[in-house]
């Protein structure tokens, strides 16, 4: 049994969902568009809803949970979550299962580990996906980089990370003044600058890819979140891919085979 493929069904403030695939079934990380886009964009990557085993929220915000309701209970599968994101997202007539934003679980041949992440939300969490020795870490919606971030993502096979803003297009941006502190604040976002700081404290030599996810439609680029994190990986002498995960596009996928 191997852990194959992580794609990304959709990065953004437009919702977030990420597939983690399987010869013995699939999971979703955040169901944040809406159940039909759900079917559409698992089509795209050649899966079918009947194949997944299970839906893990991070969070509660809406860009993470939109079609989680429609598309759990169309399809009978159980959702995970922390006990404050389960308690703050529709769910009704879905079957719930609560995890502790610091464990290890299982969901089928997936071994799942939750950690907490400082986020403006109920009680957020990060996660690693791992079957056997192939591992995925997946760091979105955090405001700061913590060592316990840093202790979980490292040796992972794939990085998902998240690069949400720019700091002058943030700063220089039409957006009002308590919301720029608030998405720099240690429970809002990562910029490109700490997303690259958090790749090359995190990637080791097992380490395929690093991908940038969640980035701002209004105060980011592909190319500047690309740019700042090889720019921080080549003054640390590590080599990596890098890819992008642009705003509400497809995204993969990344082999792990």
């Amino acid at each position: 049994m191997h852990l194959e493929s992580v794609s990304i069904l959709s990065s953004g403030s437009c919702g977030n969902s990420s597939l983690f695939q399987s010869s013995d079934g699939s999971i979703l990380l955040d169901a944040g568009v809406s159940c039909r886009e759900l079917e559409q964009r698992l089509s795209f990557f050649g899966a079918e809803p009947t194949q997944v085993v299970a839906v893990v929220l991070t969070h509660e915000h809406t860009d993470h949970v939109r079609g989680a309701r429609k598309f759990c209970s169309k399809y009978d599968i159980p959702v995970y979550g922390t006990r404050g994101t389960l308690a703050l997202t529709p769910l009704d007539g879905v079957k719930v299962l609560p995890i502790s934003s610091r464990q290890a679980f299982d969901i089928g041949p997936f071994q799942m580990r939750s950690f907490k992440v400082r986020h403006l939300a109920a009680d957020p969490i990060a996660v690693s996906v791992s079957i056997g020795e192939r591992r995925v870490g997946v760091a979105s919606d955090l405001g700061c980089v913590t060592h316990n971030v840093i202790d979980e993502l490292k040796s992972s096979d794939v990085l998902l990370i998240e690069a949400n803003y720019d700091d002058n297009m943030l700063l220089t941006g039409e957006y009002p003044e308590f919301l720029k502190r608030t998405i720099k604040g240690d429970h809002g976002h990562l910029s490109n600058h700490d997303a690259g700081i958090l790749a090359a404290r995190t990637a080791t030599d097992r380490t395929r890819s690093v991908v940038l996810v969640h980035l701002s439609q209004d105060n980011n680029t592909p190319e500047l979140a690309r740019s700042a994190v090889e720019g921080t990986l080549e003054k640390a002498s590590i080599k990596k891919n890098v890819d992008v995960s642009e705003h509400g596009l497809p995204t993969g996928p990344f082999r792990l085979r």
